[in-house]
Formats: C-alpha cells, sequence, structure tokens
C-alpha cells in the first residue's frame, strides 16, 4: 500500500506514434514536429514536479492536440495498439497501492486526463490499481478546482517516512464482535502529507472496505491464532508482535495487516480470548 516503484517509460515516442496511427498507417492524428516536441517536455515537466499539477502540463502548443491524445487512451485496453503497455503496467504490482489488497485490473489516471489529455498514455501517469478504488477516487488531484480535500498521495512519486503511521483501533466486545478503524497519526510527519494520507483512507472508503479483509485475514489465520493462544497470553501476545513485524518485509511497515496485528497484540481482551471472535478450537 502506498508506495510503487515508477514504471519503466519504454519508447515513449514510439507509443505516441502507435496510439495516433491506425494499423493501417493512416495518421489517427499527424503530430507536428512542434507538437511531438511539446509532449515531451510534458513528460520531462512531470517527472520535475513528481506528478503534481502545473500550469506548464498544459502547453497551449498542444491545444490541437489534446482531444487526440485524450481519446488515444483507448488503445491502451484490450485490443487496443499498446495493450501492452496496459499489461505490463497491471503486471507491475499484485495488489491494488491505493487500498493494499484489492485486485488489479485498472489504470488510474493520477492526473485524469479529462483535464490533462497529454497525459493519457504516459506511463507514469497511470497507477494499476482495483476497479473501487479507481471509481473512488475518480478525478480527484491535488490543486483541483472545488477540491474536497487534498488528493492522493502518488504511488510512484510521493516521499513517505520510514516510521509508523497507519494505526488501528480495535474494539473487541465481549459477544466477540471484532471492530477495527484505521487512522494516520504520526506527530513528526509534515502536516500536509498526513492530511492526504487521511483524505486517501476517507475518499477510498477504506474503513468501510477493511472491514470484510480483517475478517477474512484472521480467519485465514484461525489454526495458528488459537494454537498459538493455548500455549498462553503472553506467547500469544509475543506472536502477534512477530507476526507483525515479519509482515513489514513483504509489505512495509505501514501496510493495514502490519498495524492489525500490532494492535491486537497489545489489546488484552483479544488476547485473552481470541476464541470469542474465530471460535473455540476443534475438539
Amino acid at each position: 500500500m502506498w508506495r510503487l516503484d515508477a514504471q519503466d517509460l519504454g519508447d515513449a515516442d514510439a507509443d505516441l506514434t502507435a496510439a495516433l496511427t491506425y494499423k493501417n498507417g493512416n495518421a489517427v492524428y499527424a503530430l507536428t514536429p512542434v507538437e511531438r516536441a511539446a509532449i515531451h517536455a510534458v513528460y520531462a515537466l512531470y517527472e520535475v514536479m513528481l506528478g503534481q499539477p502545473a500550469p506548464g502540463l498544459r502547453p497551449v502548443a498542444l491545444d490541437a492536440a489534446r482531444q487526440f491524445m485524450h481519446d488515444a487512451y483507448s488503445q491502451v485496453q484490450i485490443g487496443g495498439r499498446l495493450e501492452d503497455l496496459r499489461a505490463r503496467i497491471l503486471a507491475s504490482t499484485q495488489a491494488c497501492p491505493y487500498c493494499g489488497f484489492g485486485e488489479v485490473k485498472d489504470l488510474d489516471h493520477y492526473l485524469p486526463r479529462g483535464t490533462y489529455g497529454e497525459l493519457a498514455i504516459y506511463p507514469r501517469n497511470l497507477v494499476p490499481s482495483c476497479g473501487p478504488c479507481n471509481n473512488a477516487k475518480r478525478t480527484v488531484y491535488p490543486g483541483m478546482p472545488a477540491a474536497q480535500g487534498p488528493g492522493l498521495v502518488h504511488a510512484y512519486y510521493q516521499p513517505l517516512p520510514d516510521e509508523d503511521f497507519l494505526h488501528a483501533d480495535a474494539d473487541f466486545d465481549p459477544d466477540g464482535t471484532l471492530s477495527v478503524t484505521f487512522r494516520i497519526d504520526n506527530p513528526t510527519m509534515d502536516p500536509a502529507l498526513a492530511a492526504k494520507l487521511q483524505f486517501q483512507l476517507d475518499r477510498l472508503r477504506l474503513n468501510a472496505r477493511y472491514r470484510a479483509q480483517v475478517n477474512k485475514y484472521l480467519s485465514e489465520q484461525r489454526a495458528a491464532i488459537l494454537m498459538l493462544h493455548a500455549a498462553g497470553e503472553a506467547v500469544f501476545s509475543e506472536f502477534l508482535q512477530r507476526s507483525s513485524a515479519a509482515l513489514i518485509a513483504s509489505y512495509g511497515r505501514n501496510d493495514w495487516r502490519v498495524a492489525l496485528l500490532r494492535t491486537l497484540a497489545a489489546d488484552p481482551a483479544f488476547c485473552a480470548a481470541p476464541e470469542r471472535y474465530l471460535g473455540p478450537p476443534p475438539a
């Protein structure tokens, strides 16, 4: 969750040509040398700005070509002339970077192509994502007019501190009901970054969507949880702590699973009676 390695750019000039040329060789739109150079300048500026909005990303030189670039994204879809680009980006991760669990099927335009048509096929503006995250994000981006919040972090560019900032609050009732809520909290973090991360949690409705994932994940760990709990509460708590630490290598220290197990390890009620939630061990 949160970060991915930046996409390999491949041959951006060849992608431009393929996107704007029919298979029979006729031009969908014939870029002038000035327009082609302007697109490459936009790509270079995108790198400098780390994917954040800037006036230079919509140059006047591309006013005539912008809509054609916008429409060229159709060639990134299955069966299109750039379908290999789509396949390569989708294959770059096994889970959606926005939520950390969703199956990657969509490409999200970090800066929406409705505004930034020039970037419609630029690999580093295309973030592999799951359908729910892509639909919830929609056209939200930093600095958008009438934005309801600060936008989402850029999965390729946003530097994040190597500190715990995703925390889980657990409420374990005597009847065995487990409620978990995730939040962003780190006193040393830049407040603007903290606000963006919290906005991402809220905008993508992750707390509501994590409920099923928490149940599924803990149910999958049921045998190990009940076996270790039988060894005593102290051993069980240490097991959860060590499991949380071990997951960091696979998912990062601010993955929801890491935060979940870290919190459960410190919850006396859960450590005393996990069988209330998972059911009793087999006889």
